[in-house]
This record gives C-alpha cells, structure tokens and sequence, in this order.
C-alpha cells in the first residue's frame, strides 16, 4: 500500500515509527536540499597606515544574483577613498587624495558535502588620484576551508604605464595569500607573497605578513607589514565590520557554519582590487 506524503508528514508529527515505502523516500530524496537562503552583505573597513601615508575608507556591497542548494552568482561592487596624509602632506593640496572603484562577478560553489568551497570572480577596477585616471582587469581564484583559505588574484592595467600623467605608474600585480588559524582563539595569520611591476619600472617580489582578530561576529581588527622593492616597509592597521550575521539554522542548505560569514561575503581585495601606483604602500587586508 502506498502512503500518502500528507499522511507521513501527520504520522512523523505523532511520533509515530511509519516506515515509508519506497516511492514515497523516492519522492522525498527528489526535492533536494533547500535552496540558500543568503541574502545581500555590506563591509566597512578603515585603514590606518603607518605615518606620512594615507587613510583609506572602503564600502563593499554584495547582491546575489542566482542560488541554488550549492552554488552562488553575485555581483560584488566596493568604493573606497583614500585621504591625504595626515603627516607630510604638501601645504594647500586637497583633503581627498584618491578615489575609486571596484566590481567583480563571482561563482562559488560548495563541495565536500558543504564543508569547503571554490569560487571565481573577475571584474574592472578605477582608480582617480590628483588629475589621472586609471583602469584595471582583475581576476580572482579561491578555495576555502573551516581550517585554512587560498586566495589567487592578479590584476592587470588597461593602459600603458607611460600614459600616466602624474608620473606614477600602475602596476600589474598577482598575489597569493593563505590564512591559517594560530591556535589562539579568534586569532588568524595570513601570509601573502606577490610580484608587481610594469614595462617601465622592473618586475619585484614581495611579501606581506597579517594577523587578524575577531573582535566579536562580524567585526575583526588586521595588523599588516610587507616588504618589496618598490614600496619598501610599510604597515598599517585595518578594522572591519560586515554585516548582516548569519546562522547554520538559517541559510537553508547544508554548509559548514564555520563558511557561512566568507561563502556570503566580498571577494577579498588580497593586494589587487585596489589599484596599487609605483612607491606606494600594498593595500593591505581581506
């Protein structure tokens, strides 16, 4: 006799031990895990660099475009602002340094019966600094787990470096970063190595050291210091907040909660999504 699914769902209600048929568990298995229930997320994050540089505000807006039970499309937009130095700057020269942009199109998908994810993003970045323009191609590959994170980015300047009007020089970058926990509570580290340069100024390796805390969910504090050729030592202090907070008991699919924050948050900027000029810091942070 075949059970009806209405009577299943009364009889699981009671309690009571039916054992379906298997046309009905059929049924069942065909309607999937349900589809994720991640909306849109927003990012602040301020960076404070080491004296006689520039302060750097960030607005990271993520809408999703398509989701199913494992797979996510979602257009990632970010503006940012960079403010003259506070320290050094020429008397009588604007507050606002620089500004500009950055959008990317992304896929991510969970694998591992939700315990990590891979994604692709690529996109156009602007850049506006004292009276020049700048534009960019960027790419982004990344691989996550609860444990650890692999980020890829490259990005790539649309014109030629001698075009520049300012004399400063973009420069193509592709930058590698990995997070690690330290065994501290709510304590990451993040290394990254990358190579920068241009036609024009010669080709250097770098390297870049972060350590970022969790202050409480969703509001995280990263201390940075790199080194390359070009730009020398630097460092800078970043704080963040994203938001919304999202819970396992929520999101519909089944994923590893420990992913939930990053599968639905920004591509990180890893070094490329704002444009870094010849002699100027890296720009640090996820």
């Amino acid at each position: 006799m075949t059970v009806p699914c209405w009577l299943a769902s009364i009889a699981a209600g009671f309690g009571l031990g039916l054992v379906l048929p298997d046309s009905v568990a059929f049924a069942q298995d065909q309607l999937g895990p349900k589809i994720l229930d991640l909306g849109s997320t927003q990012m602040f994050k301020l960076v404070i660099p080491q004296p006689y540089s520039s302060n750097r505000v960030e607005y990271d807006y993520v809408l999703p475009l398509s989701q199913g039970a494992t797979k996510r499309v979602f257009w990632d937009s970010k503006i940012f602002a960079e403010q003259r130095p506070f320290l050094g700057a020429t008397p009588g020269t604007d507050q606002l340094k620089a500004f500009g942009q950055s959008a990317r199109l992304g896929l991510r998908e969970l694998v591992s019966q939700g315990n990590a994810y891979w994604g692709a993003s690529m996109g156009y970045d602007s850049l506006w600094q004292q009276g020049s323009y700048y534009q960019q191609a960027g790419l982004a590959l990344e691989y996550s787990r609860p444990s650890y994170q692999f980020v890829l980015t490259a990005g790539v300047p649309f014109a030629s470096s001698n075009t520049a009007i300012s004399g400063n020089v973009p420069l193509s970058s592709v930058n590698f970063q990995v997070s690690l926990p330290t065994g501290i509570e709510r304590l990451a580290v993040q290394p990254r190595l990358y190579v920068v340069g241009s036609d024009s100024t010669g080709t250097t390796a770098g390297g870049q050291l972060q350590f970022t805390y969790g202050l409480a969910p969703g509001w995280s504090a990263t201390l940075a210091s790199n080194y390359d050729a070009f730009g020398g030592v630097s460092g800078s202090l970043t704080f963040q907040v994203v938001f919304p907070q999202r819970s396992a008991g929520v999101v519909g699919s089944a994923i590893n909660p420990a992913l939930i924050g990053s599968f639905g948050g920004p591509v990180g900027n890893n070094g490329s999504r704002v444009m870094r000029l010849d002699g100027s810091p890296v720009a640090s942070g996820n």
